[in-house]
C-alpha cells in the first residue's frame, strides 16, 4: 500500500492497493483484533458500489477494503479488452498478498465468483455472496434475454462491450429508485467479453469440496440477473442456507435498505469469532 491511506478512523480515504485504487477505511471502534474485510465488485462496475460497505464495516471494527481490478482507472488495458476472470483473480490474489492475511472476501455478482475461487485456493476466512454469479451456467432471465441478444456477437469474441443504462436500470437497478441511479451508472464500465462469455457458457467451475470457510449466501427476489433458483444451488452447494431479501434486486448492495443486509452479515460475521491472525496462512503461488 502506498502512504496515501488517511489515518483518521472516521475517515475514508482512497489510497493503492497492489496497483488498484482502492476505498480503505481503518475500524473506528475497538472489537479485538478483527480480521480485514475485502470486497470485490462484480462485472461493468468499480470499487464505489462498496463505498458505504466500507463505512459501515469500519464502524463495526472491521478494517476494509474495496479495490478496482484491471479494465478501470486507467489501469489497462482500456474497456478491459482481453482480460479473463483468471487475469481478475490474480489482480486479487496481488491485493490479497499485499494485505499479508487471509481476508473475510464479501463478492456481490462476478465478485462472487471470484471469492468462490479465493476459498477453494485456501486464500479467504469466510466468504460472503451476494448476488453471485454462479459456479455454473450464468442462465438468463426472460426480461434480460432482448437486452443482451444485441450484444452477444462481441461477447462469443470476447470483445468489451458495455450494457447500456436503460439495460442496467432495467435488469439491476430495478429495485433502485431512478433519481439514484444515475450516481451508479456514473460508474458503469466497459467489461471484458472473455470474462462475460465464460460466465455465460459456464466454463468457471469451483470443487466445492475444497471451500472450508464459512458461506453466507444472499440476493434479492426481484434480481433479474441471478434467479432465486441460482441462488438457492449456490448455497446448496456450500451447505449455505439462502437468506432471501424480499423486494431487493441485483443491486441489492446499494438499494434502499442494504444496511439490513449489511447487519445481518456483521451478525453473522459476529458469531464466527475470525480474529486477525486466525487461520491467517496466506499460501504461495506454488501452493495453488
Amino acid at each position: 500500500m502506498d502512504g496515501t491511506s488517511n489515518h483518521n478512523h472516521a475517515a475514508a480515504a482512497t489510497t493503492v492497493v497492489a496497483g488498484f485504487p482502492t476505498l480503505h477505511r481503518r475500524p473506528s471502534k475497538a472489537q479485538g483484533a478483527a480480521a480485514p474485510v475485502l470486497f470485490l465488485h462484480g462485472a461493468f462496475a468499480d470499487e464505489h458500489c462498496f463505498a458505504g460497505w466500507v463505512q459501515q464495516f469500519a464502524a463495526e471494527g472491521y478494517e476494509a477494503y474495496a479495490p478496482a481490478r484491471r479494465g478501470r482507472h486507467g489501469v489497462g488495458p482500456t474497456d478491459a479488452a482481453g482480460l479473463t476472470f483468471d487475469d481478475y483473480l490474480a489482480d486479487t490474489n496481488q491485493v490479497i498478498d499485499e494485505l499479508g492475511e487471509a481476508p473475510i472476501v464479501v463478492g456481490h455478482s462476478l465478485g462472487g465468483l471470484l471469492a468462490q475461487r479465493l476459498a477453494e485456493q485456501g486464500r479467504t476466512r469466510a466468504i460472503v455472496l451476494i448476488a453471485s454469479a454462479p459456479p455454473g451456467v450464468l442462465t438468463a432471465q426472460a426480461v434480460a434475454l432482448p437486452r443482451f441478444l444485441p450484444k452477444m456477437a462481441r461477447i462469443m469474441t470476447g470483445r468489451p462491450f458495455v450494457v447500456g443504462n436503460d439495460a442496467c436500470s432495467v435488469l439491476a437497478l430495478n429495485a433502485v429508485p431512478e433519481d439514484e441511479r444515475p450516481a451508479i451508472l456514473a460508474h458503469l464500465t466497459a467489461e471484458s467479453g472473455r470474462v462475460y462469455r465464460s460466465l455465460l457458457l459456464g466454463t468457471i467451475r469451483i470443487d466445492a469440496s475444497k471451500v472450508s470457510v464459512p458461506v453466507f449466501v444472499a440476493g434479492g427476489d426481484q434480481d433479474r440477473i441471478i434467479s432465486n433458483r441460482l441462488l438457492v444451488n449456490t448455497a446448496r452447494r456450500y451447505h449455505a442456507a439462502p437468506h432471501v431479501y424480499p423486494g431487493h434486486g441485483h443491486w441489492i448492495i446499494q438499494e434502499p435498505g442494504w444496511e439490513t443486509l449489511a447487519r445481518d452479515i456483521l451478525t453473522w460475521l459476529r458469531g464466527l469469532h475470525l480474529s486477525t491472525g486466525s487461520h491467517s496462512q496466506i499460501m504461495t503461488d506454488a501452493q495453488r
